[in-house]
């Protein structure tokens, strides 16, 4: 489905109006939620979203709340996006739909790309395709092991993960802000 689950809107929230934005990439943007919150907080900030079906651009007016939308598989930029770097990039119930390898070198790819990570998945749902759109079926299982090896802080609530990734473009250790969300001494 192209709407997120609200079990982590209330971190999500914080984090997203406690740091520093001038770009920001929604992979697999759906409805626009993340969108929609990133341009509450921060209404200047060039907000860029990555979705599949083109339908939805039209059927949610996603060209109204992104800067520029990019139609086509979220792995694609790899190959096409190489040069553009990111504060943030939200992955916002998408992982799941991807193939395991191409999540993985998905997210190898942006970790080099980008300040922070932010992830948000269902452990155990099962999804099929939704009003005939095979791509909104849940393809593969995300668990904890798959982010070793990067700088990643995993929050758990129920049957939803959201997890946290401090890109390489940090340079540093977490933002105060950020430490005190994560419950980390500053």
């Amino acid at each position: 489905m192209p709407y997120s689950d609200a079990t982590f809107d209330d971190l999500t929230d914080t984090f997203v109006r406690q740091i520093q934005l001038s770009r920001c990439l929604d992979i697999g943007a759906g409805e626009g939620k993340y969108g929609k919150l990133v341009r509450e907080f921060h209404p200047h900030v060039e907000i860029i979203g990555i979705e599949i079906e083109s339908e939805y651009v039209e059927r949610f007016e996603l060209d109204k709340i992104y800067d520029s939308i990019w139609c086509m598989p979220a792995n694609a930029i790899i190959d096409e996006k190489v040069d553009v770097n990111y504060d943030l990039v939200i992955i916002g119930d998408c992982l799941e739909h991807l193939r395991k390898s191409q999540g993985i070198d998905l997210l190898n790819f942006l970790v080099y790309r980008t300040r922070y990570l932010l992830i948000v998945y269902p452990e155990r749902y099962l999804q099929g395709s939704w009003e005939g759109y095979l791509h909104e079926a849940h393809i593969s299982f995300w668990g904890e092991n798959d982010f070793a090896g990067l700088d990643y802080i995993l929050f758990r609530r129920n049957s939803r993960v959201a997890v946290l990734v401090n890109g390489y473009l940090l340079n540093t250790e977490l933002e105060p802000s950020v430490q005190k969300l994560v419950g980390k001494d500053a």
